[in-house]
């Protein structure tokens, strides 16, 4: 039996959700206000921005052509709008061109919704990790750092995947320790659209060794990781090996012109000319030997308990923007809501 007391709880806690479900439509109306200053025409993307190249390649894959391909004519230095990215992207893709009726005016609208979509849900997954730890107005401080600052808005503007694989690896650091398998399924998706995440893999792989999964549900969780990686890449793998492998190592040898940096260890440790690379293949992995070094000293770190899991994050991304001597805008985005997420995360 319901006492005064009890009735006037119950009311008091719905009356709070009432005001956080506002406060949180508020932020996302406020957000579509903002993006929607950031809409550029098509023709603004047309023939300029990596989206029409990627709209391109998913163009190619529907008419079951290799979109990979174009990468044997590369010197593997200089960028020429490869595809570099893994397949689920470029078929995710194809799905919004297929109901865009294949025009390039409404798939470019239809992405400014998906990505909308996926930049609200990276704020609202923000928010719920601290909401998690009873800490709900300095999850709506951090959620709206994230939602509203310059680099997240350019990338919005400039209409990047990184808004989708962000909001993904969120979810995916929501469930982890919680719900493996499902956490595990949500890197592999969020890797499979850009694989710039593959710095917070050791997190991922730990669990073995710490003894915290038995090696079968450790096995079941990589399979669920690898599904939406592997599976799309097989009948590219089958069909023309070289072509795929070496638009995945592109992105670990191209020179960096239009990147944020354009000094450093590029410059330092390989010989460029204006045709390109002098020197042996070896040479164009050395730019990157030290964010490799620094990479694998935080790994040790971590399998040592030298660190704790919940800086692991942390330290992972700000090695990626410090060391990687080709940094573009958008990479800048991911630094906020994985700081933020890094301080949310406890240890299991």
């Amino acid at each position: 039996m319901y006492t005064l007391k009890s009735v006037f709880s119950i009311f008091k806690q719905k009356k709070l959700l009432i005001i956080e479900a506002a406060t949180i439509v508020l932020v996302l109306c406020l957000l579509y206000i903002v993006d929607k200053g950031n809409f550029r025409p098509s023709s603004f993307y047309f023939d300029s921005e990596d989206i029409y190249y990627e709209y391109q390649a998913a163009k190619e894959l529907y008419h079951k052509a290799n979109p990979y391909q174009r990468i044997l004519q590369s010197n593997m230095i200089e960028n020429d709008k490869y595809a570099t990215l893994l397949p689920l992207y470029y078929y995710f893709l194809v799905f919004v061109r297929v109901f865009s009726h294949n025009e390039f005016d409404n798939f470019i609208s239809n992405m400014r919704w998906v990505l909308f979509a996926f930049q609200s849900l990276g704020g609202l997954l923000l928010y719920l990790m601290y909401r998690r730890e009873n800490k709900k107005l300095l999850g709506f401080a951090v959620a709206a750092i994230y939602l509203f600052n310059s680099w997240t808005l350019e990338t919005f503007l400039l209409l990047k995947q990184d808004l989708v694989s962000i909001a993904l690896l969120l979810a995916s650091l929501y469930f982890l320790g919680k719900k493996s398998r499902l956490s595990y399924f949500l890197y592999g998706l969020s890797l499979g659209i850009k694989h710039i995440g593959v710095f917070a893999l050791p997190l991922y792989l730990i669990p073995l060794i710490y003894k915290e999964r038995t090696l079968r549900e450790f096995i079941g969780d990589l399979i669920a990781l690898g599904v939406p990686i592997i599976l799309p890449a097989v009948p590219f793998l089958l069909a023309d090996a070289p072509s795929f492998l070496r638009s995945m190592l592109f992105s670990f040898t191209r020179d960096s012109s239009g990147s944020i940096v354009r000094f450093g260890y590029e410059r330092l440790l390989v010989n460029y000319s204006d045709s390109g690379l002098n020197g042996e293949p070896a040479e164009l992995f050395l730019p990157r030997i030290p964010l490799a070094v620094a990479t694998l000293v935080n790994f040790l770190l971590l399998v040592t308990k030298r660190m704790p899991k919940i800086y692991f994050v942390l330290t992972g991304i700000l090695i990626f923007a410090v060391f990687n001597p080709v940094v573009f805008n958008q990479y800048i985005a991911w630094l906020p809501p994985l700081i933020f997420a890094a301080f949310a995360m406890r240890e299991s």
